[in-house]
């Protein structure tokens, strides 16, 4: 039994509470501890520490800043997990600008395997903020091109973000999609009738690629309809201040009282039972568990057509509407159509709900299972 037994190495720089480390506890947790032993690694402070000790052998913090630093680091770190037990070690690395790395340092053996997994976008790296974020992630952009052919398997979290990178790349890339949810949600569908007050909602970390801005634009133009617009996140980017933009935006327009930055909340369950409408509005996305949530708790859903696993989501319009990305107008128009024609989009997310069961937390596990044992 032991010999069949596999390290796993999860190498994510920045382990904050979003999508990316959910997905990665989720996935431990799920993972049956006699056939695996988890190991994570990251850049400063895990935020999910507390529940990931409970399914994990190691959690290594290290006090570093740049994930470039690590070059030195992984094979040794590595090297010492094979060495206590000679079991198949798989390093998995998650992000663009740490996959670079990885798949430049570390060596791969028949025992050490290397896989890539991709969590957002590619087009991330297209999209810049001023000059310097530019030279920043063209340079990422060019080594993605150059290195990711280096692993032993690239995942993204979508399949149009599969195809991108095997197209990029010329090699091959799978797709698995996020453990979204762990169970289907079954109570029926609201009775959605005009209202005084429309609840809207979107979850997401404060940075300028949530676009944000966006939605509080659009609702800037409804203002003769009754809303609350709730925006549940925290900036986690040191480099933009991005609440500091969104607040200036809310007074200007002087929505105080309709539109509400609440932070980031663990218990996000009352704010979708809450909710009628979810917007997100993202010029680049993963694959959007918040998109998901908002599809189980049965609630009209509005999305840019961004690079991304948003049209998978809604499957190509008819499980939600999709609008360009940055068109406020659109969305706006979009938005109207909903507070006058609600049950249009409501009818649209029993499509979109009866696809959801591919997003599971079970899908996930069998998905990731089958390359650990086979690679």
């Amino acid at each position: 039994m032991s010999k069949n037994k596999i390290n796993l190495i999860f190498f994510l720089p920045s382990f904050i509470k979003g999508g990316a480390a959910f997905s990665i506890y989720k996935l431990c947790k799920n993972l049956n501890q006699n056939q695996y032993k988890i190991h994570i690694l990251c850049l400063g402070k895990c935020e999910i520490k507390n529940e990931l000790q409970k399914y994990v052998e190691t959690i290594t913090e290290l006090d570093i800043k740049r994930v470039y630093k690590t070059y030195f680091l992984l094979n040794n770190f590595i090297r010492k997990i094979y060495d206590k037990n000679k079991y198949k070690t798989i390093f998995v690395s998650n992000h663009h600008y740490a996959n670079v790395i990885s798949a430049i340092s570390v060596k791969k053996t028949d025992k050490i395997k290397l896989i890539l997994t991709e969590r957002t976008s590619l087009e991330q790296l297209k999209i810049s903020y001023g000059f310097l974020d530019y030279i920043k992630k063209t340079i990422i952009l060019f080594l993605v091109k150059l290195s990711y052919k280096n692993a032993n398997q690239i995942i993204a979290n979508s399949k149009r973000e599969a195809k991108d990178i095997s197209l990029l790349c010329k090699c091959k890339c799978k797709h698995i999609y996020p453990p979204s949810f762990k169970n289907k949600i079954n109570f029926l569908s609201k009775k959605k009738i005009k209202k005084k007050v429309w609840n809207i909602l979107t979850v997401g970390s404060l940075t300028k690629e949530k676009g944000l801005d966006t939605i509080i634009k659009s609702l800037n133009l409804l203002k003769n309809y009754e809303f609350k617009f709730d925006i549940l996140g925290k900036g986690y980017d040191k480099s933009q201040n991005e609440k500091k933009n969104l607040e200036a935006l809310i007074d200007e327009y002087q929505l105080n009282k309709k539109v509400f930055i609440r932070g980031y909340k663990n218990n996000l369950s009352k704010y979708y039972k809450k909710a009628d409408l979810y917007i997100n509005a993202s010029h680049i996305e993963g694959f959007s568990t918040s998109i998901i949530d908002a599809i189980n708790f049965n609630l009209g859903v509005i999305a840019s057509d961004c690079k991304g696993g948003n049209r998978e989501i809604l499957l190509n319009g008819k499980g939600g509407d999709l609008f360009k990305i940055n068109d406020y107008h659109g969305l706006s128009n979009k938005i109207k159509k909903f507070f006058e024609k609600p049950n249009l989009l409501i009818k649209k997310n029993s499509n979109a709900k009866k696809n959801i069961s591919n997003f599971s937390e079970l899908n996930n596990l069998k998905e990731y299972e089958k390359i650990f044992k086979k690679i």
